[in-house]
């Protein structure tokens, strides 16, 4: 699944960085939910109609009235929403009655329904609820039409759906599947969305829990309750404590259990000063653990018991608590410079430390010494769920790695004279998607290649350019996907198969694809996961050169050492793809060559490329002189810790670590403060930082993103991850108005100027 949150080669720059971020500060929290909690009944003899008079009255009706995209409603008459909720334990089936008002309604326009492109209402699921994550299944009715996302074992039969329209009303009555046991005294991952499309162009998405992309990211589900008739509840405060004294920040959650029914969980959101408090729990006996992150290792096992009483608030005892010890295992040099063979067994020994220690699913990696691909090995498994081992072939989404093999194969059409690197490629193949804009004439491949174009990384709605075509440089893959087309066009052949031809046939790479559906890739690939959740597999038939590559790290490799030794290029070709052409803007010890990265250190000149999709990242780097460097892919997001420990352990030694420990710790501020910050912020070309108050809490969200909270460690100055080196610092002027933000992310500050002209003071709210 590609989307354009992680379309990016996440080490090449502040911006790209920033959004990866924004990203993956929200992702660690995948063991917890959101903090919505609803309670379900058993019911029974109602029927899917969309009436809703055989349901049973009484039932708690749940406000849908989170807006986590597009505009405010504005008022009740756009947009009101809310649901309630009940399950038939004999049947295994799940019934939820959404009644929206709306007094603008659109339905189906053309070409397939999306998200947001009319009126609609999407169901969230994770019946399994495990406590190390599990996947979440999303069943849509946009429009018309429906939609599933999820594994194919849980098809659309598992579900029936009763829209019914009259007037400004709408109800939408569902019956789901919930598989397995629905016993009561458990709990499920669970949340509700609504669309509202109006017929004057805006758009709302309103949620029960917060967050968006829920499908992907199961700590933004909420959780439902199944329980008994007549349950009471209590309440439970508590609060956490290192067992021994440490700067670093706490876990940001613990997860309450029920030691008489394990499957009757849920989380709570501890406070900067380590308090926590849980309500509406049924009465009865509880054990509290410290939930943990691949940013902050604790051990889990350690936990408080109590006793929930009913109608009443019961404290806990503190649960004090011990961090997971720092495997170390890396040396002062890099073990790749030393004159000797790589001792596998010593690497594989730190290779299985680490992917334990950052809770990664899965990874395949392979160690190039002497330009030869000296050890590759999977670590891991494929799918959480169902176990099954990493094996030395098995096939990840490479992402962004996908630029430099479309590069090579332009070059390899360009030694033939199929096009030229600096004619404007219109000549060749006119664009219709960006035809309005007569700037698009200038670009080419070269600017292509280097990212250059003025297009956006990917688009949102309709194409456009942020700056004239060859003046700037902002990462783009965009850009990529034109050069594609003319290139398709130029050779009468489609994509896949020219990389086939080009590249994998020539440099004896197999299983290698732009498509899943290849029968062996789609054998072999690995699953991605949100953290240690399990995500469902985007099966598109249509390649992407900017991002849709399969692959192993073992082939990958091969391909890194065949450019770097100039195979299959001309000389000129050669060089050209691995000449700097242009600067990283704020990196300037970084350079793009034709579609890879290039990177200057003490050690020396370094190539290679980064990706990161949906529940994929990935790392290739390859030192020139030195002929070594390695290749890997991981079925997460946590490539960047892994890149981390693999190039000091291989190369830079314990000097090259970056820092592995939380440096930022938030402090308790009063949440008033917050709204002089709230405002839209421009970020870079065509990137909106909007800064938004959800109650106590400061949010914020890149264009195309979803939001992610800031942590204050000051007043003014805010961090997305306890230990990423990612501030914003809001900057106010003599009057004490906020005029910017300056963003730090790794040693380099960008600033983002305001875009309102007047911000609101706390004095100034109404509400």
């Amino acid at each position: 699944m590609i989307t354009n949150v992680f379309r990016t080669n996440w080490f090449t720059g502040g911006r790209i960085a920033l959004v990866a971020a924004l990203t993956v500060a929200v992702s660690d929290s995948a063991y917890g939910q959101n903090g919505s909690v609803g309670v379900a009944y058993p019911a029974s003899g109602i029927t899917i109609d969309g009436k809703l008079d055989d349901w049973p009255e009484g039932l708690q009706k749940y406000p849908i009235a989170r807006i986590e995209d597009g505009d405010q409603p504005s008022g009740e008459a756009d947009l009101k929403a809310h649901f309630r909720i009940a399950y038939h334990p004999d049947e295994r089936v799940l019934y939820v009655a959404v009644e929206v008002r709306d007094d603008s309604s659109v339905l189906d326009g053309p070409g397939e329904p999306i998200w947001n492109a009319q009126d609609g209402c999407e169901l969230f699921l994770d019946s399994n609820h495990a406590t190390g994550g599990s996947h979440i299944v999303q069943h849509c009715r946009y429009g018309n039409q429906g939609r599933f996302v999820g594994p194919p074992e849980e098809s659309p039969k598992s579900k029936t759906v009763a829209v019914v329209r009259s007037d400004d009303r709408i109800v939408y009555e569902w019956r789901v599947d919930l598989g397995g046991e629905s016993k009561a005294d458990r709990a499920i991952g669970f949340d509700i969305s609504v669309a509202d499309k109006d017929k004057d162009g805006s758009f709302s998405w309103a949620a029960w829990g917060s967050g968006t992309q829920k499908a992907s990211v199961s700590g933004r589900c909420g959780e439902i309750l199944l329980l008994s008739p007549g349950t009471r509840f209590g309440e439970i405060t508590g609060k956490v404590e290192w067992e021994a004294s440490s700067p670093s920040a706490l876990p940001s959650r613990v997860r309450i259990q029920s030691t008489r029914s394990p499957s009757l969980w849920l989380g709570a959101v501890v406070d900067p000063n380590g308090a926590f408090k849980a309500s509406n729990i049924p009465a009865g006996p509880y054990s509290i653990y410290a939930v943990d992150s691949s940013d902050l290792r604790v051990e889990t096992k350690t936990h408080v018991d109590v006793l929930v009483e009913a109608d009443r608030s019961t404290a806990a005892d503190i649960l004090r608590i011990t961090p997971v010890p720092w495997p170390g295992l890396i040396g002062d040099e890099g073990v790749l410079k030393n004159a000797g063979a790589l001792n596998t067994a010593d690497f594989d020994r730190f290779m299985q430390a680490y992917v334990d220690y950052y809770k990664i699913p899965g990874l395949s990696v392979a160690v190039i010494k002497d330009s030869k691909v000296v050890h590759h090995r999977g670590f891991g498994v494929k799918n959480a769920s169902t176990k099954e081992p990493v094996a030395a072939d098995t096939v990840f989404e490479a992402a962004s790695m996908t630029k430099p093999v479309f590069a090579y194969t332009v070059l390899r059409l360009v030694d033939r004279g199929v096009l030229k690197l600096d004619t404007p490629l219109y000549t060749y193949l006119p664009y219709e998607d960006i035809a309005y804009d007569d700037r698009y004439k200038l670009i080419t491949a070269r600017m292509a290649l280097t990212h250059r174009t003025g297009f956006p990384n990917w688009r949102s709605g309709k194409l456009d350019i942020k700056f004239t075509p060859g003046t700037e440089v902002s990462y783009s893959g965009e850009g990529f996907v034109y050069l594609g087309k003319v290139v398709e066009h130029l050779t009468g052949k489609k994509l896949v198969d020219l990389c086939r031809e080009e590249v994998f046939e020539p440099l004896g790479i197999a299983n290698a694809s732009l498509v899943y559906n290849n029968d062996d890739v789609a054998r072999l690939t690995a699953t991605g996961h949100d953290g240690t959740s399990p995500l469902p597999k985007s099966k598109d038939e249509q390649p992407n050169v900017a991002a849709s590559l399969h692959i192993s790290a073992d082939q990958y490799a091969k391909f890194l050492i065949a450019v770097l030794q100039g195979k299959g290029l001309s000389e000129s070709s050669a060089k050209e793809m691995l000449r700097p052409q242009v600067e990283v803007k704020d990196q300037p010890r970084s350079a793009w060559g034709l579609g890879i990265s290039i990177d200057k250190s003490p050690i020396g000149t370094s190539y290679g490329h980064g990706g990161r999709n949906t529940g994929f990242t990935s790392q290739s780097i390859m030192f020139e002189k030195h002929g070594f460097g390695y290749v890997f892919l991981v079925n997460n997001d946590d490539a960047r810790k892994i890149n981390n420990v693999l190039n000091a352990y291989l190369i830079a030694g314990k000097a090259g670590l970056e820092n592995t420990k939380p440096i930022h710790k938030a402090i308790q501020v009063a949440p008033g403060i917050f709204d002089a910050y709230v405002g839209r912020y421009q970020h870079g070309p065509g990137e909106i930082l909007t800064i938004t108050r959800d109650g106590d809490r400061l949010m914020a969200q890149a264009t195309g993103n979803s939001k992610s909270e800031l942590y204050p460690e000051s007043e003014t100055v805010f961090f997305l991850n306890p230990v990423a080196d990612t501030t914003v610092t809001f900057v106010k002027d003599g009057k004490g108005k906020v005029t910017h933000i300056v963003v730090h992310d790794n040693g380099s500050d960008t600033k983002a100027k305001r875009l309102d002209s007047d911000p609101k003071t706390s004095e100034d709210r109404k509400d």
